[in-house]
């Protein structure tokens, strides 16, 4: 293992001249690197140096001893470049640890199972790491080939997962974007596929319109409710898909919000808030995402939450 992958930090700074790196353990907020580092900071610099001038994206991912880096290129006032790196944060956990609803989560072993599962929250609350696990869990319960469409990847998926394989694609802002490259891997005919992030119109009406046409989607976005994921996804769809509601309303599994809250030793733990469309009660929940009446779900996830809390006791 490499220091740098051992080492807790925020983002190393690679500029010309320089390598500065905030967030280490019981230092100043921006402190120059480690002298030890040195050998493994060259390296750095000329493998994203060498993967900028072959793309010329300015996001993209790098992998050193294990470790997944999303790395931003920037030019600075003398037109040199500027790398940060990120240490990816993505933990790939076991299917029982995310706490699903008990239907949910023997759904994802289906291998009948088409549509669209929505994780959303806000930034840093682990939408990618649940995204990652379900495909993890799912490969390797019932083989088959996925694709991720990321910008840039963040959790290392790539590979062999039991009977099955993950392959990760970058999305090229300069190749048309997320849509251009979700219109690609939808051609592919993967058991699986998963989208880093909904942001935008053209992504939202690919994923909206393939959760009906036979495909299993996980993709992440930001709201503050399992209500406001809903609604996010219709509203960007909506500017070309003018039904995008009662597609939504067809094509969902699931939708999950997630915060990570500290317990009383400052421990920050996974809380889930869940809509499941697998059970019973599916037909009376797609109805009300059909006519809009989205308000009416508070009570079918308080209901989904105490049958998750009565069947842990």
């Amino acid at each position: 293992m490499s220091a740098i992958s051992e080492a807790n930090f925020v983002d190393l700074y690679l500029g010309d001249g320089f390598a500065d790196v905030k967030g280490l353990p019981g230092q100043p907020t921006r402190v120059p690197a480690p002298q030890n580092w040195s050998a493994e900071i060259q390296q750095l610099r000329e493998r994203c140096q060498e993967h900028f001038n072959k793309t010329q994206e300015p996001e993209f991912s790098l992998i050193l001893d294990g470790a997944v880096y999303r790395v931003t290129q920037l030019q600075d006032l003398h037109a040199q470049s500027l790398f940060v790196l990120s240490k990816s944060a993505v933990q790939i956990l076991p299917l029982e640890d995310l706490g699903l609803p008990d239907d949910l989560h023997q759904s994802l072993f289906s291998p009948t199972l088409r549509g669209l599962i929505f994780i959303c929250g806000e930034m840093g609350s682990g939408k990618t790491s649940s995204a990652a696990s379900m495909l993890v869990a799912r490969l390797k319960e019932l083989g088959g080939m996925a694709f991720t469409v990321e910008d840039p990847p963040e959790p290392l998926l790539h590979g062999e997962h039991g009977p099955g394989r993950c392959i990760q694609v970058p999305v090229s802002r300069r190749q048309g974007g997320y849509e251009e490259a979700l219109i690609r891997a939808l051609r592919t005919r993967a058991e699986i596929l998963m989208v880093g992030e909904v942001r935008d119109t053209p992504t939202a009406v690919q994923v909206v319109q393939a959760s009906i046409n036979g495909h299993f989607i996980i993709c992440t976005g930001h709201a503050g409710s399992v209500t406001q994921g809903i609604e996010r996804l219709a509203s960007l769809a909506e500017p070309k898909v003018s039904n995008a509601i009662r597609l939504l309303a067809q094509g969902l599994i699931a939708v999950i919000h997630q915060t990570l809250q500290p317990d009383a030793k400052g421990v920050k733990r996974l809380k889930l808030q869940c809509l499941s469309l697998t059970g019973s009660d599916a037909p009376g929940i797609r109805e009300k995402i059909r006519i809009g009446q989205l308000q009416l779900l508070e009570q079918d996830i308080a209901n989904q939450s105490s049958r998750s809390l009565w069947n842990d006791q």
